[in-house]
């Protein structure tokens, strides 16, 4: 049996609260745990690109994931990424947008 435990808090935040009505990048948000669920919930369509950093100043070259709603709705995807910063960039948007968090 494996020493190493893990507990997920079930803590949901909206990284871009208020909702957002444009085409906007979110302020960096500390990971509490590498496993993670991400929520991207839009009155139209939208897509939002989640940036990854190392320090909360700098995006690496790589971003996490995207999702692209074409119409009302909500999509997501989980993760078990080590990077423990992330922020959203919401690069298509003609609704409102929120995007959520679980970790």
């Amino acid at each position: 049996m494996s020493t190493n435990v893990f507990v997920k808090s079930g803590r949901v935040v909206d990284i871009l609260a208020p909702t957002v009505a444009a085409t906007v990048t979110g302020s960096w948000m500390f990971k509490d745990a590498p496993k993670s669920s991400l929520q991207v919930v839009a009155t139209a369509a939208a897509t939002v690109v989640f940036d990854v950093s190392n320090d909360g100043i700098n995006a690496l070259d790589t971003t996490l994931g995207t999702v692209t709603l074409a119409a009302a709705g909500s999509d997501g995807f989980t993760t078990d990424a080590p990077w423990k910063y992330i922020r959203a960039r919401v690069t298509a948007n003609s609704g409102t947008v929120s995007v959520l968090i679980c970790n």
